[in-house]
């Protein structure tokens, strides 16, 4: 058989997938991972399967699509239904390498409300970039869902999918991963602090400080974070 030059890329897709799957932020094949390939000339992703449980899922099965015409490259399976939404983000977002899609209880809770995720802890603004839009209601799988997804993400590194979940990007899958877990882990915190009483918004200058390490860390050229 003829060397798999996406191998790599295949392989880290399905750890993350299964990681992914591990912290309970999917079931069985639900929610997906996308990442860019190393080889610049590829203008490609690899991508998770169509309905195929991580349990089960192998690398050969992880696609590799073109970016730019959405084509299959050296790939026998069928991506994700949601790679409209993937490559959405991968044309607008050139500080983008990594994507994960999520179907976590609190952060569903939150989608299925249309309600957006406001910055009530500190590190929410340092790795979210601020306040987590709620998507524009469309159907999976559509180019619309990729544009509105687009729309509500911004420049910032989640958003929520009306009656869906969320997507969470990263300069690499680790990070995109780390998005998802800390995106549920404080949906989870506002909504129970919705129970009780209702949360306290931070103060603006918590948010300008947060805001520029979330800058800082997308582009190390911006600089130092300023003094309080």
């Amino acid at each position: 058989m003829p060397e798999d030059r996406f191998r790599a890329e295949r392989e880290s897709i399905l750890v993350l997938a299964k990681k992914m799957c591990e912290a309970g932020l999917v079931v069985a094949s639900a929610g997906n991972v996308s990442a860019r390939v190393r080889d610049p000339l590829a203008r490609a992703i690899a991508i998770t399967p169509t309905s195929i449980p991580y349990d089960v899922m192998t690398p050969d099965q992880v696609v590799v699509v073109s970016i730019e015409s959405g084509a299959a490259i050296e790939s026998t399976f069928r991506a994700s239904c949601e790679l409209p939404t993937h490559l959405a983000i991968y044309r607008h977002r050139q500080d983008v390498d990594a994507i994960v899609h999520t179907h976590s209880p609190y952060v569903s809770t939150l989608s299925a409300l249309r309600k957006p995720l406001p910055p009530i802890i500190d590190e929410m603004v340092v790795y979210f970039g601020g306040t987590v839009e709620v998507a524009d209601y469309a159907f999976t799988g559509t180019d619309e869902l990729g544009a509105n997804v687009v729309r509500a993400l911004g420049d910032r590194a989640g958003a929520l999918l009306s009656n869906h979940g969320n997507v969470c990007v990263g300069r690499d899958l680790a990070e995109a991963l780390h998005v998802a877990l800390t995106m549920e882990s404080t949906a989870r915190a506002y909504v129970e602090a919705l129970r009780t009483g209702g949360a306290v918004p931070l103060p603006e200058e918590s948010l300008r400080l947060g805001r520029a390490m979330y800058d800082r860390r997308r582009d190390p050229q911006r600089g130092a974070v300023p003094n309080r």
